[in-house]
Order: C-alpha cells, then structure tokens, then sequence
C-alpha cells in the first residue's frame, strides 16, 4: 500500500498483515507533528470518514493501494474551521427569513416544521467554536473580539459574552414555543437573530484571524 502525507510518498515499513486503522496510528505518531492535526485523509479516492474508518479500520492495507493524508498546522486548521461556519451562518439567513415568512403568512405549522434545522445551524457552530479552542489549547472565558457596532469607539469583547446572549435567545425561542405565541417567535427570528447571526458572524471571523493572520 502506498502512503503519501502532504503528497510525499513515505516508507511505511509495515507488513500486508497491518491494519488500516494500525497504519493511520503509525503515521499520526511518527508523521504529524506536535503543532499539526490530520487535517483530511483519502483512502483510495475516497474520503475517510468516521463512519468509513469503523468499517476499514480492522481490514488489512493490503487490500487498498494508497492512503493520501493531509496535514495542517494547528492554527490553520482552526482558523479554516471558523471561516467555513461564519459563512454557514450567512447561508442559514435564506432559510430564518423563510421560517420568518411563514410565520407572517399564518404558516406556522411548515415554520415549525424547518425550525429545527435552523437551530441545529447554531448547534454546529458553537461545537466547531469550542473545538477550536480546544484545537488551540485556549479557554473560550479568555478568547476576545471587538465589538465594532459602533465603529468610532470599538470596545474590547468576551466571547464568552456572545454565547450567554445565543444561550438567552435560544431559551426565548424555546419559551415562545411552549406558549403557542408564533407572532413573538417570528419576531425573535426576524429581530435578534438577524443581529446575532451578523455579530456571531464578525466575531468568527475576528478569531479566525486571530488564529491565522492573514495579510
């Protein structure tokens, strides 16, 4: 089996009767540096996702021909992680006015029907946020952004500030849920999460570039 990281071909020095989830192990010790991750890895052209790797991970190389692995620096790996979801955030506008159009039409129960998609939206990114940190080995209580609402006096901002306020917003959708009040839940979508999700949105970015400076 041939094995390739970052496209240079490398002596695996492992036999046919190696795992393919022995010979994954083998690299990430003696491949990946300490301020690297594994960033992708093909399989036969294949993308290895974690569903595919609890299928082939007992199989032996020898029964694929290659193993392309790409690796990161933890900084950048990050960085592209926080950039990929700030956009995913502005991708999930089209479908909040959506539900915000329902509800303005009296079409609560198609509105309720996609509104759990839009908060799985916010789900991801709060665990790609806090996986970055982790990624980072930093505290998301110490990250923070500049608040530039006001642009003649940008301020100093917590993080940790602008997951209470999501957290908060969340609980009052959740709220006028369970009272039935659908003029007040399109209000919230419409209002705060339109200004949260712009927020949200310049703070990823804001810590992207935190992360990877880019000139």
């Amino acid at each position: 089996m041939k094995v390739l990281v970052n496209g240079k071909e490398i002596e695996s020095a492992l036999g046919e009767e190696k795992t393919l989830g022995g010979l994954l192990q083998t690299v990430e010790e003696t491949q990946v540096g300490e301020d690297e991750v594994i960033a992708r890895i093909l399989v036969d052209g294949e993308p290895l996702t974690a569903e595919r790797l609890s299928i082939w991970k007992d199989r032996l190389v020898g029964e694929f021909e290659n193993a392309q692995v790409e690796t990161k620096t933890r900084n950048c790996f990050a960085a592209e992680a926080l950039r990929l979801i700030a956009e995913r955030l502005r991708d999930g506008a089209d479908l909040r006015d959506t539900i915000v159009e329902d509800l303005g039409r009296g079409r609560g129960g198609e509105a309720i029907q996609k509104l759990p998609e839009y908060i799985r939206i916010w789900d991801v990114v709060q665990q790609n946020l806090a996986g970055a940190a982790r990624l980072m080995n930093m505290d998301i209580d110490t990250l923070e952004v500049f608040d530039q609402s006001d642009p003649t006096a940008p301020r100093s901002q917590p993080v940790i500030e602008q997951i209470d306020h999501l957290a908060e917003q969340l609980d009052q959708v959740k709220q006028a849920l369970e009272a039935g009040d659908l003029v007040l839940l399109g209000d919230i979508l419409d209002y705060e999460f339109s200004e949260l999700a712009d927020s949200w949105h310049d703070m990823l970015r804001q810590l992207a570039d935190q992360f990877e400076p880019r000139e």
